[in-house]
């Protein structure tokens, strides 16, 4: 999967199918979805469901109903984006449904390539909120820490804001969870817009008032990435199998553009990178060319 060869990945997931070995996330029997009714489980992180959501209509346009079990937080999201006929969440009574499936195996299902990865942008659409206040500087956001799952792919806010130089640009926080503090001890302003991101529909809604995000790998990258939204991720060394190696694209994100450090714990000069890179953007909101 690092090295983009999906078709030998699929080859050895399904010996691994063949030899009966016992994964208590893959449910699919390798049934058509024809005229059945498809319960697509969301198990893993809220970037995973995000990402790998976008094979939603692929299983709609074969099954007879699609129902969708996806994570609390992500629940208002994906009704609001009509993904499914339902939409539950854990712990709630379930539809009947003839065929389950977890929503990572999607992309095995559908024999995913590089070339042919459902890349059309925005795949999830929501309605605009009000809008902020018009600027003429540039307004980028940031997100500096991931979950607890992998520590690495973290950044120091103190480290962070060596970007915060850049001239013309605003620079706004959709920092959730404890990672907040730093904005304190921070040395250059940012303003804090944890009034904005207090759900995910909420945050996804902020993502139109804002002409770029700077995240690190966590769900707010994958979230700007379905919405069509311009996302500049920052990556450790040893990135996650889906941003592959060796590239500054990704084929799941047309907007988006990786980051990544050249050995390990080096953020200091991902950190020279995307402030270089900043200079001179200008940004593609409204009435903005990039």
């Amino acid at each position: 999967m690092l090295l983009g060869d999906f078709e030998a990945a699929w080859e050895e997931s399904d010996e691994i199918a063949r030899r009966g070995n016992p994964d208590p996330h893959r449910f699919w029997n390798g049934q058509s979805f024809d005229g059945k009714r498809v319960l697509v489980r969301c198990l893993h992180g809220l970037g995973d469901t995000i990402q790998f959501i976008r094979y939603a209509p692929l299983v709609r346009r074969e099954a007879k109903t699609l129902i969708i079990e996806a994570q609390p937080r992500l629940r208002p999201l994906m009704e609001c984006c009509g993904l499914a006929g339902s939409i539950i969440t854990w712990g709630e009574p379930e539809p009947e449904w003839d065929l389950q499936i977890e929503v990572m195996e999607l992309p095995r299902i559908f024999r995913a390539t590089v070339s042919s990865i459902p890349a059309s942008v925005p795949y999830l659409r929501i309605p605009a909120a009000s809008r902020l206040r018009e600027t003429r500087h540039v307004r980028v956001g940031l997100v500096w820490a991931s979950g607890g799952f992998n520590p690495a792919r973290s950044i120091p806010l103190k480290t962070l804001s060596g970007i915060c130089s850049a001239p013309g640009i605003e620079f706004c926080s959709f920092q959730a969870g404890p990672e907040r503090c730093e904005l304190a001890a921070c040395p250059v302003p940012i303003e804090d817009w944890d009034e904005k991101t207090n759900s995910v529909l909420e945050a996804a809604r902020s993502l139109a008032d804002i002409d770029l995000l700077i995240t690190v790998d966590t769900m707010m990258a994958h979230l700007a990435g379905a919405l069509g939204r311009p996302v500049w991720t920052l990556l450790p060394y040893d990135a996650d199998w889906r941003w592959m190696l060796n590239r500054s694209d990704s084929p799941w994100y047309p907007s988006m553009r990786l980051f990544r450090q050249a050995s390990r714990e080096d953020w200091n000069s991902v950190v020279k990178d995307v402030r270089n890179s900043l200079e001179g953007y200008t940004g593609a909101g409204p009435g903005r060319v990039k």
